[in-house]
């Protein structure tokens, strides 16, 4: 695939305890793919544009608590011919969240996400060409607790995405790097950091 990618961000500090900013990127895609028609094969190119866009808002009123706010928006607009389950998907995400530190390196996390997503698909047993017009909204809840080692050397988390296991509709434009979880996940984690 060659692709060109145009993006520009703007972050801020407003107080101590407040931050916030924006970006903006636009992909430009030619995809290769093969082409048989009438038992000759030839090779030819997709054309594909994704947009995402983001902003969010981080403040920490107190040095045990931070909150944040974020919209991202996600447009795909793929050709037809080659499309990988979707030919124009937008997508709307608002995720919420509240974070906890304590001085004796106890933490935990929360975070709400509500996702908004329409567009028109073409399922896997249909035929070449057909596609349906689909959409759904949800919220989806994660949560974590963690322990931050002494002397700064990592942390221990365990901690679940989709808590709730919510069942939706949605497609990921990445499906090796999911944004979001389809079913509950628990995991336990361990990050070190040496000196």
């Amino acid at each position: 695939t060659e692709s060109w990618l145009y993006g520009g961000a703007i972050d801020q500090k407003f107080t101590e305890s407040f931050y916030g900013g924006v970006e903006y990127t636009y992909s430009d895609l030619d995809v290769p793919f093969n082409q048989t028609i009438g038992g000759i094969t030839s090779l030819e190119e997709a054309d594909w544009d994704e947009q995402l866009f983001r902003a969010y808002l981080f403040w920490t009123p107190h040095n045990w608590f931070s909150l944040t706010a974020e919209y991202l928006y996600e447009d795909l607009d793929r050709d037809e011919n080659i499309n990988f389950g979707a030919k124009e998907v937008e997508t709307h995400y608002f995720p919420l969240g509240i974070n906890f530190f304590h001085p004796s390196g106890i933490g935990a996390s929360l975070k709400g996400t509500y996702v908004d997503q329409d567009g028109s698909f073409t399922r896997q047993t249909a035929a070449p060409g057909t596609f349906e017009n689909g959409d759904d909204n949800f919220w989806l809840v994660d949560a974590a607790i963690n322990y931050r080692l002494p002397k700064r050397y990592g942390f221990l988390t365990v901690g679940a995405s989709n808590l709730f296991d919510e069942e939706f509709e949605y497609f990921d434009s990445d499906l090796n790097n999911p944004r979001i979880q389809p079913d509950r996940n628990i995991f336990a984690r361990i990050t070190l950091a040496f000196p």
